[in-house]
């Protein structure tokens, strides 16, 4: 696997894609507004790099910048104070709800918060960098009028989203839930609506890439540095194991091994409940001891941090194409057993 910089502003590389599409901001002179969420390295790596002298950044905050998950490497405004915290707690609320359910929390919370953030956006700003929650929203205030975007893309559009999970639950045939995820399918269109309007798609995410080949800067994931963890040949499966992880690929690839499947979350899918399949661990500081493989064959991954550091830590991860890594970085999983 090939090293990658951790920063474009520490990096000499000036022919890779990013550099050369970033290189297209020159001309634009006026302020550039950045209304972001959460900080992913990644995109913190971009903005450290790109951000000019004059531009604004907008984001959530309760105390400033904190929680860290909202500190840029930018001076920023974090003007919604109550808005942020309302939408933390109604995450935790409906953490254990129906998917619909927490989905429409999650909508509700995010038009009130890019609501909030609107309100601070210069109006002398002609250009905007919005992250991807924010976008129906800012669109329907009319902030996009006489603007152009750009996008920061954290998970796949919801019309991808809404194939991939019907796909998946036509092949389990059994689950009853995995395909009850439904954006209101006017927030679908305005979506891909938006996103085909977008100037730059910014993403470290290679199968959300590969969906918007013409626009997208891709950004290179942050490997972490490798742990020292106990060598061994134990395959794992990253839960939790709900549906739409495909726990039931899992337990097919994982029927012939010597030893149990080692199985990381609790929500167990009926087909492994009691079983002495699996051996049942949480993710904690060595949760790489003993394995030597990781299975996922999930329908989906947003933020495939776990599988990062399993490969920088030498252990073979076995996934689909919507993992988000690089096709050169894990290996199909039609390969496992033959390697």
């Amino acid at each position: 696997m090939r090293h990658v910089p951790r920063s474009c502003a520490s990096c000499d590389e000036i022919g890779c894609d990013m550099h050369r599409r970033l290189r297209r901001r020159e001309h634009l002179t006026e302020r550039v507004s950045w209304i972001l969420d959460d900080v992913w390295p990644e995109t913190a790596s971009m903005v450290e790099a790109s951000f000019k002298s004059n531009d604004q950044l907008v984001a959530p905050g309760i105390i400033g910048a904190l929680p860290k998950r909202y500190d840029w490497p930018a001076k920023g405004e974090h003007p919604a104070l109550f808005a942020t915290v309302r939408r933390h707690f109604a995450m935790r609320r409906v953490a254990k709800s129906s998917g619909p359910a927490r989905q429409r929390a999650y909508l509700s919370h995010d038009r009130m918060l890019a609501r909030r953030l609107a309100a601070s956006i210069d109006f002398r700003a002609r250009h905007l960098v919005v992250a991807q929650a924010w976008l129906p929203w800012l669109d329907e205030l009319g902030v996009f009028g006489g603007r152009t975007f750009d996008v920061v893309m954290s998970r796949y559009p919801f019309s991808e989203i809404h194939r991939l999970l019907d796909k998946a639950a036509v092949e389990i045939g059994q689950s009853t839930s995995i395909a009850d995820f439904r954006a209101p399918i006017e927030l679908v269109e305005r979506e891909a609506r938006l996103l085909g309007r977008a100037r730059f798609i910014f993403t470290p995410h290679h199968g959300i890439a590969r969906l918007f080949p013409e626009q997208t800067v891709q950004l290179a994931w942050h490997v972490p540095s490798a742990k020292p963890h106990k060598r061994g040949d134990r395959t794992a499966f990253l839960g939790p194991t709900i549906a739409r992880q495909r726990p039931d690929l899992a337990a097919k690839l994982a029927s012939g091994l010597p030893d149990p499947l080692i199985v990381f979350g609790s929500q167990l899918e009926p087909l492994w409940r009691n079983s002495a399949q699996v051996e049942i661990r949480r993710i904690g500081p060595d949760w790489l001891d003993g394995i030597s493989a990781v299975l996922h064959p999930a329908t989906l991954t947003h933020e495939p941090r776990a599988l990062l550091e399993a490969l920088a830590s030498g252990v073979r991860v076995y996934a689909t194409e919507t993992c988000g890594l690089a096709p050169g970085d894990y290996l199909p999983l039609e390969r496992f057993g033959r390697t």
